[in-house]
């Protein structure tokens, strides 16, 4: 059984706290690199960073809860590469082995220190101590081929979805038990609520947001968006969904509320949007635009007003596949024991 980090809490309060990137990040799936936006700015620094081979095909890109480091995974590299976010200079390269083919997805712990990283062809999901940047040897056996994931910041419990199944997956992150239920038909991407629950999972097969109740894994509704859904991403104050629409070409705003659609934004014809982040004030949502014709790039989307207020041209490289422009994952502010009898004094910012 793996030691727990929990701290005693009485209060959690759903104001989320990351450390601020001062960049984001775009994995480009064509040249294998990966292209540094300057947020402030709006622009692309160059040159590119190149990932071969480890980084081939690079399928997420992931910053860690402290800001300090941004993580990429080579599908067809079978391994990881770590930069340092603030030189933009590499740190190291992760060889998953064996067990770690075709590696779709990283997800860190709230405290930093695990790495869950997919491997779809390994049909496991693989512990890497972030320390020291080593798989720990610990395995999780996913049979169906484990697709794209989250932790929840409280508890640590991770969240994983079947590449292109049915299946939903719950981890236990001290026993690493894994509880499963059908939820869906083609499973793609999925995300966590601020407050723990709900879940929100992207079904490709069906072209819907199911909203899944974390604890017992059963949908609870189902809301329509575009065509072939991939990326998903909620604000932090978790009122808002933004939900990247490949074939369709546009990001559908989802009210998490009333679990209805607020509006749909239409992109470029050709678009092919797959992945989409939103920075750590909430403010704006990024969406890399794909194999948009000439000149590949970022679409920059006001989450107040809904329309696209900047596209980041990016130049030499192409297909954009994956952005991260801020820690993951949210955290909350959690209060130790006294706050309640009015000892501010006791306040803490401290994860699982």
């Amino acid at each position: 059984m793996r030691s727990s980090h929990a701290v005693s809490v009485v209060v959690v309060v759903l104001c989320p706290v990351v450390a601020a990137a001062a960049n984001g990040f775009v994995g480009m799936s064509t040249s294998d690199a990966l292209v540094v936006l300057d947020l402030d700015a709006g622009t692309a620094l160059s040159p590119s960073i190149p990932l071969l081979p480890e980084g081939d095909y690079p399928y997420d890109v992931t910053i860690l809860p402290d800001g300090s480091e941004v993580w990429i995974c080579g599908a067809s590299g079978d391994g990881v590469v770590v930069l340092d976010t603030a030189t933009q200079t590499e740190i190291t390269r992760i060889d998953l082995g064996a067990a770690g083919g075709y590696p779709v997805n990283i997800a860190f712990d709230a405290a930093g220190a695990i790495a869950y990283v997919s491997a779809r062809d390994g049909n496991a999901v693989l512990l890497v101590d972030v320390a020291t940047h080593t798989p720990t040897g610990e395995i999780i056996p996913i049979a169906a081929g484990p697709g794209k994931g989250r932790v929840r910041p409280s508890d640590g419990t991770i969240f994983v979805v079947d590449w292109y199944d049915d299946f939903l997956y719950s981890i236990d992150p001290d026993t690493l038990a894994v509880t499963s239920a059908d939820v869906g038909s083609s499973l793609w991407d999925l995300t966590i609520h601020p407050a723990g629950a709900p879940l929100y999972v992207i079904d490709r097969g069906s072209d819907q947001v199911h909203v899944v109740d974390p604890e017992t894994l059963t949908v609870t509704t189902s809301v329509p968006v575009g065509d072939d859904p991939w990326g998903i991403e909620i604000t932090p104050d978790g009122s808002t969904l933004f939900i990247a629409n490949e074939d369709s070409s546009n990001v559908t705003v989802v009210d998490t509320v009333s679990n209805t659609v607020v509006t749909t934004i239409a992109l470029a014809a050709d678009a092919d949007p797959r992945d989409v982040d939103i920075n750590a004030e909430g403010t704006l949502a990024y969406v890399p635009n794909g194999a948009v014709a000439g000149d590949d790039g970022v679409y920059v989307i006001d989450t107040a007003t809904y329309a696209v207020v900047d596209t980041i041209t990016i130049s030499g490289d192409s297909n954009s596949n994956a952005i991260a422009v801020a820690p993951e994952p949210f955290g909350g502010l959690l209060f130790r024991d006294g706050f309640e009898s009015g000892d501010t004094t006791a306040w803490a910012v401290a994860v699982p």
